[in-house]
């Protein structure tokens, strides 16, 4: 027997015994095995993401935020405006656009966004609703990439990039996720998977949430994390924040926004956080 065939008959060996050898482990070690080889092999995740905002911020707020989205590798958000009867002065950011009037409100506007996110792109990994007076990290599209998403496994949860004073406390000093206090602090830029998304739409609290004449229309953050927390999920917040609250004047007439104490500034590269 020649020197080819001899590797040739050890090569079908070795497939023989690793064929065997995967046949007697269980059907979960053959799963767990599946999905360790599929998380090697993406790498790339499918987003849908969009901006919601005001016209009174189309000059000043909105132009820094999405400076900064772009720089933090989300450069093609679709824009969700309420209260605008067309989108003539939205053209200068070569964006898709959606308007809405007359207006529909804090809470409506950011419903209807997740929902056309959704419509739009059924089949995306991830969603991400970003509010239109934030700066962010650069590199932080490929940062949360690289990170496992709480909702990929048997833990159900979502990420809140905006980690409020109050939920630093619950943070190590070590860059990560925590388990928020729960109250829901921030709707600036909030992270879904699919399965929370649709969770998330389909909750009874999210339904009914427009007859409630006083608080309907605004505390989107605190009706979020509610009608999760009813399915079982969790939110999440890192540290240090990933966004910053830059905005003076709310568009609901709330006050001032509290600053994340950990934000390390809008020209800090995320990707030195994994080293």
């Amino acid at each position: 027997m020649d020197g080819k065939s001899i590797k040739r008959q050890n090569w079908e060996r070795r497939k023989i015994l690793k064929r065997d050898a995967e046949s007697v482990k269980s059907p979960v070690e053959i799963r767990r095995d599946r999905i360790v080889r599929a998380r090697k092999l993406i790498k790339m995740f499918r987003w849908s993401y969009g901006v919601t905002t005001v016209p009174s911020r189309v000059d000043d707020l909105l132009p820094r935020t999405l400076a900064s989205l772009k720089e933090a590798g989300f450069d093609a958000p679709r824009l969700f405006v309420d209260g605008a009867k067309d989108a003539t002065a939205y053209e200068k950011f070569g964006l898709e656009v959606t308007t809405r009037y007359p207006n529909v409100r804090t809470f409506g506007n950011w419903v209807l966004s997740l929902w056309e996110l959704y419509l739009r792109d059924p089949d995306a990994n991830l969603y991400a609703v970003f509010q239109d007076d934030f700066i962010t990290y650069k590199n932080l599209r490929t940062y949360l990439e690289k990170l496992d998403y709480p909702g990929r496994g048997d833990d159900k949860g979502y990420w809140n990039l905006y980690t409020f004073p109050r939920n630093q406390k619950k943070c190590k000093a070590e860059p990560g996720w925590y388990v928020s206090d729960q109250l829901g602090k921030g709707a600036v830029a909030l992270v879904f998977d699919r399965r929370a998304v649709q969770a998330l739409l389909a909750s009874s609290d999210m339904v009914g949430r427009p007859t409630n004449a006083s608080r309907g229309w605004r505390a989107v953050d605190g009706g979020i994390v509610t009608a999760l927390r009813k399915e079982g999920y969790t939110e999440y917040i890192h540290n240090p924040s990933l966004v910053q609250h830059v905005g003076d004047r709310s568009s609901m007439g709330n006050r001032k926004h509290q600053q994340a104490t950990s934000f390390k500034g809008e020209d800090f590269d995320c990707l030195s956080l994994l080293k």
